[in-house]
């Protein structure tokens, strides 16, 4: 017999070898008797079975979802908590589920079965660890439901409807993720002013003996218990901080308060890395976790950054998770709270706070003694503080969301002032951000600004002078004596180089303040020295700066 008759002899073999491993029917969008779908892992049809996989964990559907571009399971955290993260325990977070975890959710999903062909049958298999990593390497999975975010409350969306039944909303794509809580009635659909006022009343009362400046604070303080609640359906919201001048008068406490009554636990507490790039990362992950109230405790240094205004004011920030090379686009529905002794908040930052204060009036304030335990009664009331809360934001919405005079809008935060500020100042109530102006005076740099704008006006009056020849100035010494020429120069060139002053220094600083207004004086740029080619600057009145021509 010829190798050729043995290679078709093979060749015959195979073929009736394959005939009999071909099955009899299609495998697509088969269901077994109990009506649980099956899906038969056959060669060549990935893109089949990928398909027929998506359509199971669709029909699945239980605690899977889509958030911030990859597929997540909300459960409690892990009890070692995350570098400079910590969490309470049972606190739930935002899981992302892993080619292995999938393999298990599609055994759930779906049936899975393979060709055996000495039986000439499909029999019973996992789910190929292939097709679950495959089916996470597609990067969309528009068959999956949405997550906008996770509640553990009852929360009133943007058009006034109430969600307080457990489950996913497909409208808002939040998943509320509690059961019944203990206190907890649904409030009324349309509530009255005076209802709204008696429910602002009961939560003022619950903080009664924490030592608030004045009326703003509380005011600041209800609209934090507000925020933390309805946070997830405001495209942004202000991050709240908690100041005062001694340690132990309570400012940790006021920042549980908002997370217990929003969570039902206590904090997820953030430490600052010792660089931007170490707090991008933490900051990074709690969003993507998706903790509902992150306390910023005891910051000790001026709190500022390009970072922390964007979670404040932006919907969605962009970031590089810790442990990943690319940059995720990641929801900031968080509250924000920072606390610290004598807080300092700079920078634009301060324009994004609501700034609630508090002062003992004495030396050792934590030595003070209370009527009662105010966590464990935040914790006994929270369903009912919860209720109040819902009441005067739908009062509001009620009433038909109403004018209030004398409140000038704030850009940015459309939402959060509709649903929050405004309901509050309605009832009467101080404006919650009544106490940040005070930030303002308190910013070492504006205290920067005012002193050179002044300092340059009274040495240059409106001459144009270069960097170097201001530094100059104000460096040039007395004859015979160890003063300075200029001395409020020197002490306001000091300030804004922070250390010694050079012309290259100084320059940089010019261009970051040109044109900023202070005090009714602007600075501007009057083009470029004819000689070196470096930029000329000069102080002037701000009214005629509109008439002011810049010469190039």
């Amino acid at each position: 017999m010829t190798n050729v008759t043995n290679l078709e002899q093979a060749a015959e073999k195979l073929a009736k070898a394959s005939r009999r491993r071909v099955p009899a029917k299609p495998s697509t969008g088969t269901y077994d008797s109990s009506g649980r779908r099956v899906i038969r892992h056959d060669p060549g049809r990935l893109p089949q079975i990928l398909d027929e996989l998506g359509e199971a964990l669709k029909e699945y559907g239980e605690n899977l979802f889509v958030f911030a571009g990859r597929p997540v399971r909300v459960y409690p955290a892990p009890e070692s908590p995350g570098k400079g993260i910590t969490r309470a325990r049972g606190a739930l977070i935002l899981h992302s589920v892993d080619g292995a975890h999938l393999a298990e959710l599609a055994g759930r999903a779906a049936l899975h079965e393979r060709y055996d062909a000495r039986s000439e049958a499909y029999k019973s298999c996992d789910c190929p660890r292939r097709v679950s990593d495959a089916y996470l390497s597609r990067g969309y999975w528009p068959e999956l439901r949405q997550l906008t975010g996770f509640v553990e409350a009852p929360i009133v969306t943007l058009n006034g409807r109430l969600l307080d039944a457990p489950g996913y909303d497909a409208d808002t794509g939040l998943f509320l993720a509690f059961e019944k809580i203990p206190g907890y009635t649904a409030p009324a659909s349309k509530p009255g002013m005076d209802e709204a006022s008696s429910a602002a009343g009961r939560l003022i009362e619950a903080v009664s003996e924490f030592p608030f400046v004045d009326d703003t604070d509380r005011s600041a303080f209800l609209a934090g218990v507000m925020t933390g609640l309805l946070r997830r359906v405001l495209s942004a919201a202000p991050m709240m901080a908690v100041t005062a001048p001694s340690p132990g008068t309570g400012k940790t406490l006021i920042a549980e308060t908002f997370a217990i009554i929003a969570s039902g636990r206590r904090a997820s507490v953030l430490s600052l890395g010792h660089d931007d790039a170490e707090t991008e990362k933490r900051l990074a992950g709690v969003l993507l976790a998706g903790d509902a109230c992150i306390a910023l405790d005891n910051i000790e240094r001026p709190l500022k950054g390009e970072l922390l205004c964007q979670v404040a004011s932006q919907e969605f920030v962009r970031l590089r998770p810790l442990g990943a090379s690319g940059m995720v686009s990641i929801p900031t529905h968080a509250l924000l709270v920072a606390t610290g002794n004598n807080l300092a908040i700079v920078g634009d930052l301060k324009r994004r706070v609501s700034l609630i204060r508090l002062d003992a009036c004495q030396e050792r304030p934590e030595q003070r003694a209370f009527k009662r335990d105010h966590l464990n009664d935040v914790f006994a009331q929270r369903g009912a503080f919860i209720r109040d809360a819902l009441t005067i934001c739908l009062a509001y919405i009620g009433a038909g969301f109403p004018a209030v005079d004398g409140l000038y809008p704030l850009g940015g935060f459309e939402h959060w002032d509709r649903l929050v500020r405004r309901p509050l100042v309605w009832l009467g109530l101080p404006d919650p951000l009544k106490a940040s102006e005070a930030l303002r005076d308190q910013d070492p740099d504006l205290e920067a600004m005012r002193l050179l704008y002044g300092s340059w006006s009274e040495v240059f009056g409106s001459e144009k002078k270069t960097a170097a020849e201001v530094v100059s100035a104000g460096m040039e010494a007395a004859p015979m004596t160890s003063e300075y020429v200029h001395a409020d120069l020197r002490e306001a060139l000091q300030l804004v180089c922070s250390e010694k002053p050079n012309a290259r220094r100084l320059g940089f600083w010019l261009r970051s303040h040109r044109d900023r207004i202070v005090d009714g004086s602007t600075l501007r740029q009057a083009g470029l020295d004819g000689h070196a080619k470096v930029a000329r600057w000069h102080v002037m009145p701000a009214a005629n700066a509109a008439d002011a021509s810049i010469p190039f």
